[in-house]
Formats: structure tokens, sequence, C-alpha cells
């Protein structure tokens, strides 16, 4: 009997990890160790300090500034002349190198600062339920809704144990993101998994460079300043996936804040096949491997692999993970798009 109730609890376990990569992150970022990273999943620390700002003026300018008036008295001995050309010729260098450096500024800001497109709208009025097994047997199912408008969209996900199930591992998680003109603005995940109990939020402020991390179980408080980069939270961070355009064996980058932690994750497309859905119709998907280092909304073992419709909606057919005892499978059972 020992032995069933310790089968039992690595199949919710690996459950637990299917689904978080599915829809929590990232990918999905059930992935308590995955790689997606903006744009893509094994997340490294990426966030930026804010860095020193450059003077206008640089040393050589101010040395051909002072070259040129030099040059100017020599020619008229005359202190009027040699100011009043120094101080054109210092106008007009000055221009030049604002310019110039306003020019540089703009493509190191380009380039340190990704452009978040707002393609989260897109998403609103899904809704999505998935089917749970654990080596062939039902063990529970998990909702995936969004809502919104043009300003503001949010994405709700839950996991549930099946009723026998949850009579030797009760599940019951809930994580909500909230994200605004297309960045992340708040995420809450709350969890309850056997005895484990979990209560993290993250508030991203953008305007200030902050990110602020909240775990209530341990009441611990961590905030991040000086944050250049756009970081998704584990479940806007799949959905950020999805709006990507993804070829084959084109590895998508996606930044991550996770559990107190930066990441970039890599998620790999690794091939094209045609899956049979609960419809009994054949769809083209592409198979995808997010490459977690985070925990993600749950912990696991081994490699998650995404099954995605293979056109714009990238819709989550499938998502496996193999487990100490067998495989945990996630299985797309009804979508509605109003």
């Amino acid at each position: 009997m020992k032995e069933k109730f310790r089968d039992m609890k690595f199949k919710w376990i690996a459950i637990a990890l299917v689904i978080s990569l599915f829809f929590h992150i990232g990918v999905l970022l059930g992935f308590g160790k995955i790689h997606i990273s903006l744009p893509s999943f094994y997340f490294i620390e990426t966030f930026i300090l804010s860095k020193e700002k450059k003077p206008t003026t640089s040393p050589e300018l101010n040395e051909k500034i002072q070259q040129e008036s030099e040059n100017v008295s020599e020619k008229n001995g005359n202190s009027e002349i040699q100011r009043d050309t120094t101080e054109e010729k210092e106008e007009y260098l000055t221009q030049n190198e604002v310019e110039s450096l306003s020019k540089l500024s703009e493509e190191k800001k380009t380039e340190e600062v990704p452009v978040i497109h707002n393609n989260f709208k897109k998403f609103i009025n899904e809704k999505m339920r998935f089917d749970i097994y654990w080596m062939g047997i039902y063990a529970g199912y998990a909702l995936i809704n969004v809502k919104g408008n043009e300003k503001e969209v949010k994405i709700i996900s839950e996991v549930h144990s099946a009723p026998f199930i949850s009579n030797f591992y009760y599940v019951n998680d809930k994580a909500e993101s909230t994200i605004e003109h297309g960045k992340p603005k708040h995420f809450r995940f709350l969890q309850i998994e056997g005895k484990h109990r979990g209560d993290k939020e993250i508030h991203f402020n953008y305007d200030s460079k902050e990110i602020t991390f909240i775990n209530h179980i341990k009441n611990k408080v961590s905030i991040h300043k000086g944050v250049e980069k756009v970081f998704m939270d584990v479940l806007s961070g799949f959905f950020y996936l999805r709006s990507l355009s993804i070829e084959l064996n084109k590895p998508v980058l996606i930044d991550i804040f996770d559990s107190d932690k930066f990441a970039t994750v890599e998620v790999k497309p690794i091939k094209e096949e045609v899956i049979e859905t609960s419809l009994n119709k054949e769809v083209k998907a592409l198979v995808v491997k997010p490459e977690l280092t985070t925990e993600g909304l749950f912990k696991r073992k081994g490699d998650i692999f995404i099954w995605l419709s293979n056109d714009e909606r990238k819709i989550p057919l499938r998502v496996e993970t193999k487990v100490s005892v067998g495989r945990v499978v996630a299985e797309l059972k009804e979508y509605k798009k109003d």
C-alpha cells in the first residue's frame, strides 16, 4: 500500500511539472526548470542595472575645440575674433556630437531593452481545458481562461486533482497573471499540493524599473531595482511564446522572473508532426522543448515536450514529461474562443 501511495505521489509531482510548464511559463512554465527567453527559456540572470549616463561632450570634442581655438588665435592675433570663432566652431561641433551621441544612445537602448509587442490581446476570451493522465490513468484537469481589453489582459490558470487521486494527493493550484500594455504588471500563485503550501506574488513596475517579489508563506519580500529589461512571469511567458514566430531548429529565448530569480529560458523547436486530437481530428503540430532552470510552478525531473498547433494561434495541444515512475501527459480536451 505504501508503494502505491509513493507511486501516486510521483504521479502528481509529474503532473504538476507538466502542467506547470504548460500553463504557467512560460513555458509552461509549469516549468520548474524550463527555458523561454524574451524572446525565449534555461533562465540566466539577465537583468541589467541602470548605467551611468555619458557626458554630452566627449574629451575628443573638447580637444578639437581647444585646438581650433589656438589655430584661430595664431592666425588673427585678435582675442575677440578668436573668441567668436571658437564659440561658433564649438557650437557647430557640439551639435554634431550631440546628434551622434543621440543616435548611438538610441541604438544601444534598442539593443538593451527589447521591444515588447502587445499581442496578448489576441488571446482574449480563450478558454482551454486539459485532462491529465499518469501512465494512462486519469489524474486531474487544468483550466486556462483569458479575459481583458486593449489595455489590460488577465490570464488565469487552475489545476485540480481528480476525486480518486485527491484521496492520496490533493492538488488545487491557481495562478493569475495581469499584463498591461504588453508588459507583466502582477502575478500571484496559490499552491496546494499534498502537504505543500505556496503563496507567491510579483509586482512589476517598469516605470520605476523595479520588481518586487513576495513569499507570503515565508514572510519574505525582495525588491530588485534598476531593472532595464522586460521580464515575464512563468504564465505570461508561455503566452508570449505563443505570440512569437517560431521556426523549426531556431531556438526562442524568453526573459523570465520566477521565484525571486532572473533567467532566460530557451525553447527549442525540435520537430513537426501530425497528431490526433480528442475530437478525432488530425492537426499539424510543432514540438518544442523548453529548458528550465528556475523552480517554475512545479518541481520536476526530466524533459518536457509541448505540442503547439503549427499555425498563428499556436494552441497548446499536448504536454508530456517523464517522471521517476512512467510519464505524465496533459491533453487539450476543449478549446473555445468567443
